[in-house]
């Protein structure tokens, strides 16, 4: 038996697999429905929704896991930016929450000079505020 705790030497973050498979199911309903109705302007509306839905799952699955810190720095994985960044660039890792007609929102911010990476909640898979801390335990002491 090994007396040493485990040390993790990485932390992933995927988006939350549930959502993505309430979009592709919703691709399916989609679809089954608009091959279905006759309704010419519901057709349109469910071919959109089923385009969004099916890009919502897509990017899930290819940008997986978007958001990966160990002791070299942070890979950022999103379908908008994409960067290896050194903690000698990070500048700060925070939380930023946000209240916007009376809704809550909180983020995760990256933030490297001219790198700005912003992920939500559903993005990273964790609580925003959560994810920043256990992110800057991997920062090396200086």
């Amino acid at each position: 038996m090994d007396n040493f705790p485990s040390v993790r030497t990485e932390a992933r973050f995927v988006p939350d697999r549930r959502y993505t498979a309430l979009a592709a199911g919703g691709v399916v309903v989609a679809l089954a429905v608009l091959l279905t109705t006759d309704d010419s302007p519901g057709r349109l509306i469910l071919g959109i929704a089923a385009m969004v839905l099916a890009g919502y799952a897509a990017t899930d699955l290819f940008f997986s896991p978007r958001l990966v810190a160990s002791a070299q720095g942070v890979a950022v994985n999103a379908p908008l930016t994409r960067a290896r960044l050194a903690w000698a660039d990070i500048e700060d890792i925070r939380a930023d929450t946000r209240l916007r007609f009376g809704l809550r929102s909180t983020t995760l911010e990256i933030d490297a000079g001219s790198t700005l990476a912003v992920l939500s909640r559903r993005s990273i898979g964790a609580d925003p505020a959560e994810a920043a801390e256990l992110i800057r335990a991997f920062r090396p002491a200086s």
